[in-house]
């Protein structure tokens, strides 16, 4: 109840600097999405305040189902030239839409887009970063009293944490865990930490078999035998890792498996490899050409409206997300929202940090053979001078493809 007598004083306070009067033809802006049901009222919160104080706009939320079947439909509506007004993208999907999009920064001040976290913003701004997350570590407490800071640390408490507990001569604790074909972010958050890259800056050579790449990727092999390589969510079977490299946005999905078991989680910085580096997740909003001049316009006014600081500051305090600004990351609700929540200290702390997924147009298909690189390497199908040489054949051939 405070936090959110806190956020309405500051919604107000900007109300009576912000508001506009000026009569105005309707407008109704059409969001695509794919949030629960909680996160969509928060949404539907931030729309009534917007709608507040530009009374002549309208904005209509459409849930979409999965993300999988969100792609299906942005890419459907663009082909058919059926646009929404907006909606949310994974970077991989902007891409190959970006024809199809609005360009931005005509639309914002320099201060505007110096306000956005340099880590969330995509190439050419044609679109705005909402909600976002970053990798971070888990670790239940009964097993790491404390949290490691290194490479060294990390994989010398894997080791000691890869525990047969019952002596059958099964593993029953692993002292990590990898989704390789799920989430190839935790390499790649290794990978930032190293000083490698998947391509070079012109994007005209692959990078990611030189030194810095090759090292990271054999830390990473390292820590395939004291890990526990799945598919599934890596809280799904609480106290089966003691550690992990996870996305900041699953931490109420890590308390709520701890709860009711001996297990207590906390959340931690990554260790550090060269540096401190994470992965930055979550999806973007980007608004359509093909979308009418009027309902552009509007749209334009909503994505500012989300990138003030006490609004990205409320989306992050209520839905677990981050803020994604500067100014978010000083606003009042997200410092009070800080003082009860330790995760988000950790996870904002490492913002400054974070990098977000490569804009290339073929990322999508680069990521998915980064993934099963990974994958081979985990479960020891190739090595990984093997699996490297096959990814790196498949990213040059998406250079030019």
């Amino acid at each position: 109840m405070k936090l959110r007598y806190l956020v309405v004083l500051s919604i107000l306070a900007a109300f009576a600097v912000g508001f506009m009067a000026t009569a105005q033809e309707p407008v109704t802006i059409e969001f695509w999405h794919r949030f629960g049901e909680y996160n969509t009222s928060m949404l539907e919160q931030l729309a009534t305040w917007f709608e507040a104080e530009y009374p002549w706009i309208t904005v209509n939320f459409v849930y979409q189902g999965s993300y999988s079947a969100l792609q299906q439909k942005v890419n459907g509506a663009v082909v058919a030239g059926e646009v929404p007004t907006m909606t949310i993208f994974y970077e991989d999907w902007i891409a190959p839409l970006a024809d199809a999009l609005v360009p931005l920064t005509p639309y914002f001040t320099d201060e505007e887009i110096a306000d956005i976290l340099p880590g969330m913003l995509y190439k050419d701004m044609i679109t705005i970063p909402f909600n976002k997350s970053i990798m971070v570590l888990y670790y239940i407490e009964e097993y790491v009293e404390t949290p490691p800071t290194t490479w060294e640390e990390f994989y010398a408490l894997c080791v000691e944490n890869t525990v047969d507990v019952d002596g059958d001569g099964n593993i029953d604790r692993y002292g990590t865990g990898l989704r390789p074909s799920a989430n190839p972010e935790q390499f790649l958050a290794l990978l930032e930490q190293n000083n490698g890259t998947i391509l070079n800056e012109d994007w005209t050579e692959v990078t990611l078999d030189n030194e810095a790449g090759m090292e990271a990727l054999n830390f990473y092999a390292s820590l395939a035998p004291y890990a526990w390589v799945t598919s599934s969510y890596l809280n799904s079977e609480i106290g089966r890792v003691a550690m992990a490299i996870d996305t900041s946005a699953g931490y109420s999905h890590w308390i709520d498996a701890a709860e009711g078991t001996e297990y207590t989680v906390k959340t931690a910085a990554l260790p550090v490899g060269e540096k401190m580096a994470s992965f930055i997740q979550g999806t973007n909003i980007g608004i359509f050409k093909g979308a009418p001049q009027a309902e552009i316009d509007a749209g334009v006014l909503f994505l500012k409206f989300l990138l003030r600081g006490e609004m990205t500051g409320f989306w992050a305090a209520t839905s677990g997300y981050l803020p994604v600004t500067y100014s978010g990351m000083d606003s009042a609700v997200w410092t009070y929202a800080l003082l009860s929540s330790p995760h988000s200290v950790v996870s904002s702390e490492m913002l400054p940090s974070g990098v977000s997924s490569l804009a290339h147009p073929n990322y999508g298909d680069m990521r998915a053979a980064l993934g099963t690189m990974c994958e081979e390497i985990a479960l020891g199908a190739a090595t990984v001078e093997e699996a490297v040489e096959t990814a790196v054949d498949e990213i040059e051939y998406l250079l030019d493809y």
